[in-house]
């Protein structure tokens, strides 16, 4: 099992060190016992003081007993000695995992709980991004060794356990089928965390790599462009960009947010404004022509829809959460842009340059395109892996929908990008900004969803 470096943090090898050994004494203790019985049992014998047939047959039924006291003995032993084994080298493993990572911690980067190496959120150059992201793929390769060597500690004292016991008639449940339901806990612990030794393992760390990159906020411009109109650009960890521009009339401004990706290619565009009528008015359009529009009258009346670019359009229901909500502030800690929430008798959530103008180098932003396409799909998507996919956060950006694709088919859908000198380190199909190479069904997130109203 690959824990979480949470679980890992409250794992203690250390009680299986003195378990061990009080497992081992214990059925010593027992043999011990019954050898002293039946050696009194041999003692009455020359003595005279017992003699006969059921001494005799007391004397069978101990010797029999000293036989089991015996192998009860060297089964504690051996699960005794495994127990001890187990903890040494899962102690010893558990220990430069932990440190190694608190090591990390301690300067530019940081480790998740996921054991994924992330730059720290700061004010930084392009360069500084790329020399640490050298950094970052030496130390993903040395925290994915020493997670791996935890896991087959862990793996080889279990085996150990079960080697110990086997040869005393233990025999592991098994549990497939209706067995395995109705014995809960015997089926092996399920990897907590993306396994390095496995493709796709490498492909979901370098999927959180790209989220948290996409997201964070390495550095801001703000200007006054055409005389009086107030524009900040927020440029991401990855390269890629938010540009928030606010124009207009005072009393009826429209404020754009546009998110590029590091070639400088629209990702999506989103606009709120309010017309002179009183209508407020919210529209996200996503660079292959897919449309999401949602107005809402004076008087509170609320309608939103998708128009996909072979020109379907559907309408969300009612109880759609868009409409209920709240459409969410944040996402992920990640900051969204929206200034209201439905749910809470708000007004329609609108692109606000106001909560841009918060927004500070090293910040957590995701835009709001996310917050809203997250919002509308909650409840549109069946239970599957890839409505899953989409209703999380990563989903919501388009990174994650590859890797159900790689794990089908057996193959990796992110590409190797190289961060030389290093290392190679895998990036996803099609990272948060859109700055990686992107692939097939998930080139437009808007179109997905949008799918799921469109006839």
């Amino acid at each position: 099992m690959l824990p979480s470096r949470s679980r890992l943090t409250s794992w203690n090898p250390d009680t299986l060190s003195s378990t061990g050994p009080a497992v081992t004494s214990a059925g010593k203790t027992v043999e011990r016992s019954v050898d002293g019985i039946n050696a009194n049992l041999e003692a009455m014998d020359e003595t005279r003081s017992w003699e006969g047939p059921a001494h005799t047959a007391a004397s069978k039924m101990f010797n029999r007993g000293h036989t089991h006291a015996t192998e009860f003995g060297d089964y504690t032993a051996a699960i005794g000695k495994a127990l001890c084994d187990g903890a040494t080298s899962l102690g010893a493993t558990r220990t430069a995992l932990l440190n190694k990572a608190d090591e990390i911690d301690s300067g530019e980067l940081q480790v998740t709980d996921q054991w994924v190496v992330l730059i720290k959120p700061a004010a930084m150059s392009a360069e500084k991004v790329a020399t640490l992201m050298e950094k970052v793929a030496a130390e993903q390769v040395v925290v994915n060794d020493l997670l791996l060597a935890v896991g087959d500690a862990d793996d080889a004292a279990a085996e150990r356990l079960t080697a110990a016991a086997q040869p005393s008639g233990f025999v592991a449940p098994n549990a497939d089928g209706l067995g395995g339901m109705m014995l809960p806990g015997f089926d092996k612990p399920a990897d907590e965390v993306p396994n390095p030794r496995d493709p796709l393992g490498l492909v979901q760390q370098s999927v959180m790599r790209g989220e948290d990159m996409a997201t964070t906020v390495r550095d801001t411009k703000e200007e006054i462009v055409n005389g009086d109109e107030f524009r900040k650009t927020l440029i991401m960890q990855d390269g890629s960009k938010h540009v928030i521009w606010e124009y207009g009339p005072p009393e009826y401004p429209t404020v754009s947010h546009m998110h590029y990706d590091t070639d400088g290619d629209v990702i999506s565009s989103t606009m709120s404004w309010t017309t002179f009528e009183g209508i407020h008015n919210t529209e996200i359009e996503w660079a292959d022509g897919t449309i999401f529009k949602a107005t809402e009258t004076p008087d509170g009346v609320r309608a939103a829809g998708f128009t996909l670019p072979d020109g379907r359009h559907g309408v969300l229901p009612p109880d759609n959460p868009f409409f209920t909500g709240p459409v969410p502030a944040t996402i992920s800690s990640a900051l969204t842009g929206l200034d209201a929430h439905v749910g809470r008798g708000g007004r329609l959530p609108m692109v606000s340059m106001d909560a841009a103008e918060t927004i500070g180098k090293g910040a957590k932003f995701g835009g709001p395109a996310v917050s809203i396409l997250s919002s509308i799909y909650s409840v549109a998507a069946a239970e599957t892996p890839y409505d899953r996919c989409v209703t999380g956060f990563a989903g919501s950006f388009g990174v994650v929908g590859e890797v159900g694709g790689a794990a089908g088919g057996g193959a990796i859908a992110g590409a190797v990008f190289p961060f030389p000198p290093v290392q190679a380190v895998m990036v996803p199909a099609g990272a948060i900004g859109g700055s990686m190479a992107i692939g097939g069904w998930m080139e437009s997130l808007g179109a997905k969803v949008g799918e799921r109203f469109c006839q």
